[in-house]
This record gives structure tokens, C-alpha cells and sequence, in this order.
């Protein structure tokens, strides 16, 4: 596959830390997502002192914990991969001059797709043909 050149130019020093700002200030949202998630998955744990106190014993009771734990586990996850985009896509902010442009038809990607999803590297509708 060749590369796609950017159609146009580099995205100013304003423009980057615009999306330098958006891109952290979700990346410390998703910090805190992450740092709940975690207490809730700790917290419902066999053994912790909550599920102890709650005489949660009967079977069904157990079920329902567990798959509790398996969705906390779940949404911790898909948090961490979220801010594994974040660190990626601030690291091709910092170093990559085509950040901002898609990486299939080498078109600008619209600010409001970057402000709402800054780690994206396609267009919608590239995107869309991905999919």
C-alpha cells in the first residue's frame, strides 16, 4: 500500500494545541473513568468486606455479583484501551505532520470529528468503508 499524501497543510501550532488541550483533557476523564472502575471492580470482589457484610450467598445473588464484576471488568478495559488511543494519538500530534489528516484519502479530517474523537486517523467516510 502507498502512502496517501496530506492534501494540504500541516495543521498550525493554534490548531495543535487546540487538539493537544482536547485530547488531555479526555485522557484525564479517562483517568478518573479508569480509577472509578477499578474501586468498583476491587470493591466487589470475592473476599472484599462489602460482599462479606451483605450476605450475598444465595445462588442467584452470587450470579448476579459475579456478572457485576465481569461488566466493571469489562468497562475497565474498554477504558484502557481508550487511553491507550489518547497516548497514541498525542504522540502523533506531537510528532507526525500529517496528524489531522486521513491516513486513506489523505483529506482533512473535520474539527468536529477530531474534537469528539482526537485519535482517529480516517474520515468518516473512509471510516465508513473500513467498517
Amino acid at each position: 500500500m502507498s502512502e496517501v499524501k496530506r492534501k494540504g497543510p500541516r495543521l498550525t501550532k493554534t490548531q495543535r494545541n487546540h487538539f493537544r488541550k482536547v485530547i488531555l483533557e479526555k485522557r484525564e476523564e479517562a483517568v478518573r473513568q479508569i480509577e472509578t472502575k477499578r474501586e468498583s471492580f476491587i470493591d466487589s470482589s470475592p473476599g472484599s468486606s462489602q460482599l462479606d457484610s451483605n450476605y450475598a450467598y444465595h445462588m442467584a445473588d452470587v450470579g448476579t455479583d459475579a456478572q457485576e464484576r465481569e461488566k466493571a471488568f469489562m468497562q475497565y478495559a474498554r477504558e484502557n484501551k481508550f487511553l491507550t488511543f489518547l497516548d497514541k494519538a498525542l504522540d502523533r500530534l506531537e510528532n507526525d505532520p500529517d496528524y489531522g489528516y486521513c491516513k486513506e484519502c489523505g483529506e482533512r479530517i473535520p474539527d468536529e470529528r477530531l474534537e469528539e474523537v482526537p485519535h482517529t486517523s480516517h474520515c468518516v467516510k473512509c471510516k465508513s468503508r473500513i467498517i
